[in-house]
């Protein structure tokens, strides 16, 4: 799949007149969301997906096929994102068993090159409602990181998707998800200005068509001309989503010095 989206920054005081736009032209309520987001690292050498256990009774095999074939490309950062409820899931102690909950795993490669163009591209595959994502990745020899909580006011017209998402820290708990989320009231947002991130995004299924890649651009674009006037979109550096991870420096021997181990 081909994600195109543009990318526009949106202060918290001008969040409720922004949703009110977006209604006005999507014609529906903004959905609000809450995620869990999971982030885990690669082996610093890429290759397949080996242990399949986790995922053998998927009822997507073709896009963990495809996972695998991009993860021998480079080793990358992949996210596991569970859904939460703020009522049932802050300040209450809950623990959340991930390997008995349905998630979604998330990997997105490293966008194109611009081309004077105002939006982001990049190739991404997501398997929805997936159970035993963190054994699938420990068996892979995937590694938790660190985790966030999204939280987002989405709506959608037609191909396009509008998202606001703010981002918040958890406390740090090393090697494993904390056991339980605090208050709600107690989290604060990663971004010290408090802005909230606007996406306009959409998909094109089949990346392997150029002309319709080429045609959900110009929708776009289409769309962009609608909100100029609202939204400032700017082009954001690609390095910015660049979720590979760089292999380590090896020794080459007679040589006094290192290199890195080719992708």
């Amino acid at each position: 799949m081909r994600e195109l989206f543009l990318t526009a920054s949106v202060k918290d005081d001008d969040l409720k007149m922004a949703c009110a736009v977006l209604q006005g032209l999507t014609w529906m309520t903004a959905r609000r969301s809450l995620h869990r987001i999971l982030f885990f690292h690669g082996q610093p050498q890429p290759r397949h997906l080996k242990n399949t256990r986790a995922f053998q009774q998927s009822r997507y095999p073709n896009l963990w096929r495809e996972l695998s074939n991009q993860l021998v490309r480079s080793s990358y950062i992949l996210q596991t994102a569970y859904e939460v409820n703020l009522d049932k899931d802050f300040g209450k102690g809950t623990v959340m068993e991930f390997d008995s909950l349905p998630g979604t795993l998330r990997w997105t490669d490293f966008p194109d090159p611009p081309r004077d163009s105002p939006f982001t591209s990049r190739k991404k595959i997501e398997i929805p409602e997936q159970i035993n994502l963190p054994m699938a990745m420990n068996d892979n020899g995937f590694r938790y990181k660190n985790e966030v909580i999204q939280e987002s006011y989405s709506f959608i017209r037609d191909n396009v998707e509008f998202v606001f998402s703010r981002y918040y820290y958890l406390a740090k708990s090393p090697g494993r998800p904390v056991t339980s989320i605090p208050n709600w009231t107690d989290l604060r947002p990663i971004d010290p200005a408090q802005n909230w991130v606007l996406n306009v995004k959409l998909n094109a299924p089949d990346d392997s068509q150029p002309e319709k890649i080429r045609k959900a651009g110009e929708e776009l674009l289409a769309v962009k001309e609608e909100l100029d006037k609202l939204f400032e979109f700017r082009v954001i550096d690609r390095k910015v989503f660049d979720t590979r991870i760089t292999p380590p420096p090896v020794t080459v021997l007679g040589g006094g010095g290192a290199r890195y181990a080719p992708n």
